[in-house]
């Protein structure tokens, strides 16, 4: 079953609601006793007993969106695990907690057990653990993630700190200007190549209860992966209705509110309304939404509709 992004935060919510507790709350233990609480001491002396080997690299420019101030990238060589080795894993630790992890090399052997039932199946990735755990058989890859990182979909960002040569650690480009995909009232069939070459992981799906302002008889949202804005790979929900695109959702993370909204600044200047829920620039046709970390980009017919919706909150 293929699931979208706010499908799977439902099912995330209702799990845990019905549960009462899951893999993924703060202070559980992920694997060797690291939970989502772990400072990097903690992280770096587990990984010490469980690895042959830890490097540790601490980002500057922090870019990682689950870091507001500090980021550090703790590289394990050869995890011995109950379950298996694994060859090589990066735990990464936001702002002194441990964040998510990405596993490489024997990791399917390793973390999926015998009797391990599949939570849902999502783009290329099986699902477990009330989508604490994201694996992909071809690559022989997992993700371990915290409920923050799942937001802005961390399962498709592959962490370059893995690669052998940590000489070229990317500095991505951190411009918020709308991204060139943005074409409103552009047809369906005629962006989708477009998307198709800017995107390294992208998927269409139809929204059965359309909801766009405009009322369209029909929506859909093409949903692209890995496209680089304000200083990160992110995921971009390009929303159509009745197959014109009219906005986008660009999903962002809390902690780096400020770098975002820097970089909103410096591409439209000084926003021209503020309160606590958004930050409206372009003459309402870009807001940084603050309750739950997006950013959003309207066509000019939407902007009438939203304005309001803008100022209420």
């Amino acid at each position: 079953m293929l699931l979208d992004h706010k499908t799977i935060l439902a099912v995330l919510t209702l799990i845990v609601s019905s549960a009462g507790s899951h893999a993924a709350e703060d202070g559980d233990s992920i694997i060797a006793g690291l939970g989502w609480e772990s400072d990097a001491a903690m992280v770096e002396s587990v990984l010490k007993d469980v690895c042959k080997s830890v490097d540790v690299a601490n980002a500057s420019p922090v870019q990682f969106p689950l870091a507001s101030d500090t980021e550090q990238h703790f590289r394990c060589e050869d995890m011995a695990l109950p379950g298996g080795s694994i060859a090589k894993a990066v735990f990464v630790v936001a702002d002194d907690r441990l964040k998510m992890a990405e596993l490489r090399g024997g990791a399917v052997n390793a973390l999926v057990y015998p009797g391990l039932e599949t939570q849902m199946r999502y783009l290329e990735y099986d699902v477990y653990n009330q989508a604490s755990l994201f694996v992909d058989r071809k690559t022989d890859t997992a993700w371990l993630l915290s409920v923050e990182a799942l937001h802005p979909n961390l399962f498709t960002w592959s962490n370059p700190y893995l690669d052998d040569d940590q000489a070229d650690i990317p500095e991505y480009d951190a411009s918020a200007a709308t991204p060139s995909l943005f074409e409103p009232g552009g047809e369906l069939n005629t962006l989708l190549p477009i998307f198709e070459a800017a995107c390294p992981l992208m998927n269409v799906e139809t929204i059965k209860q359309p909801w766009l302002a405009t009322n369209p008889d029909a929506q859909s949202q093409v949903n692209c992966f890995g496209y680089v804005y304000a200083g990160f790979p992110r995921k971009i929900e390009a929303v159509f209705g009745d197959d014109e695109l009219e906005l986008i959702w660009i999903l962002t993370g809390k902690q780096e509110e400020d770098r975002v909204r820097n970089a909103l600044i410096d591409a439209f200047g000084a926003p021209e309304m503020t309160n606590d829920k958004w930050d409206v620039f372009s003459s309402g046709r870009v807001a940084l939404r603050k309750d739950k970390p997006e950013v959003l980009v309207i066509s000019e017919k939407l902007v009438s509709y939203y304005w309001e919706q803008f100022q209420a909150e």
